[in-house]
């Protein structure tokens, strides 16, 4: 058994045991490298700092895995599936920024290029019911941030992250997707594209095993990684209450600039944002304002975008239908939705939309029309 395969191994069985939670996990990966760690005489695990019972609910799960709370054999059959790694706080991969959080998670998950995780990040969330000019400057915002050599990260859920991603990945950089599920369960589902996508240039990344399905006290966990990878965190578009303030509040506690766009008053998809620039976040209106937030820690971006390569990108597409795929992102919208926000008659959207369809851009479902 190789060094990746036990080091997987052990971390499965160390969150398949029952009683042994994140803080325990950590007390055992800060002393041993993974790979190591089963072979530790049980003295060994309680003068790393388990009790008593702990070490001997660890010893009993390594020599009768049956006893863990999931299929051992099953979770290692999924990551070798999907060909995804683990790391653990003496890995080489393990993000530096990640070891100064006051809670940095023990165990990361890791599908595709693990390496971008030491890159310098922008994290970038909102909100799930974002506006269409939410939307498009988050997909703005994000390009900028990867033409600067910044990573985009953010939670891949719809809306602002959703346009985040796709922005970052449209541009040719690199994203961060972490999630509050295990490996293999993607959430939601429509974003499963997206997803393979990331797993083929950026990484998807999680701290819960394969199988975890998503659950309500999750989501503020993946919150403090996605600020905790990252150098500052930018609330785009958030109304009040949002979990995007949490995300924020995490990035303050853990010493990390907070941005926030300044939408008008008169926008209640805003008044979160607002709040924030309120309470002393930076305001950002452009990647510029990131950019000396970060001081050296960020380059330039090419003052101009080269046009001609976006432009490429939909090959022989009408200005009519490039300018509606513009419009269009993972959240459902219908032509009467699209025919409002753009001034457009439907009419005109229709036969835009059916050159969309020929090229395998986007997809219509009950809903309305997706981006694909």
């Amino acid at each position: 058994m190789d060094a990746d395969t036990r080091r997987a191994r052990a971390c499965l069985l160390l969150q398949g045991t029952p009683g042994l939670g994140f803080a325990a996990q950590r007390l055992l990966l800060d002393r041993f490298p993974a790979e190591e760690l089963l072979g530790q005489a049980p003295s060994e695990w309680l003068g790393a700092g388990l009790t008593r019972k702990q070490a001997q609910g660890l010893a009993v799960a390594r020599d009768n895995p049956v006893s863990c709370l999931f299929d051992l054999d099953q979770a290692m059959d999924t990551l070798a599936s999907l060909d995804a790694s683990v790391i653990t706080p003496l890995h080489q991969d393990y993000p530096p920024l990640l070891h100064a959080i006051g809670d940095p998670p023990p165990i990361l998950y890791v599908r595709g290029q693990a390496h971008l995780l030491r890159r310098t990040q922008l994290a970038m969330v909102g909100s799930r019911r974002a506006s269409p000019a939410g939307k498009r400057m988050a997909s703005a915002l994000a390009g900028a941030a990867v033409r600067s050599e910044l990573a985009v990260t953010s939670g891949l859920a719809l809306g602002i992250d959703g346009a985040s991603h796709r922005g970052a990945l449209d541009a040719g950089g690199a994203s961060i997707a972490v999630m509050a599920t295990g490996i293999d369960r993607i959430y939601p589902a429509r974003h499963r594209p997206l997803a393979e996508a990331l797993a083929e240039t950026g990484v998807l990344v999680t701290e819960w095993p394969p199988g975890t399905p998503p659950q309500r006290g999750h989501f503020p966990r993946r919150n403090r990684i996605i600020s905790g990878l990252s150098l500052f965190t930018l609330v785009v578009e958030a109304a009040l209450p949002s979990g995007s303030l949490l995300t924020a509040a995490a990035a303050g506690r853990q010493g990390r600039d907070v941005g926030a766009v300044p939408w008008s008053s008169l926008h209640r998809g805003g008044e979160g944002c607002l709040q924030l620039l309120r309470e002393g976040a930076a305001l950002v209106a452009s990647i510029d304002d990131v950019l000396d937030a970060l001081g050296w820690f960020a380059r330039r971006p090419d003052p101009q975008p080269n046009i001609e390569k976006q432009r490429s990108a939909s090959p022989g597409l009408s200005g009519a239908a490039r300018a509606l795929l513009g419009q269009l992102d993972d959240s459902a919208q219908t032509l009467e939705q699209l025919s409002r926000v753009s001034g457009v008659a439907p009419d005109t959207l229709q036969r835009a939309l059916t050159e969309l369809e020929l090229a395998g851009l986007v997809e219509r479902s009950m809903e309305g029309v997706v981006r694909r």
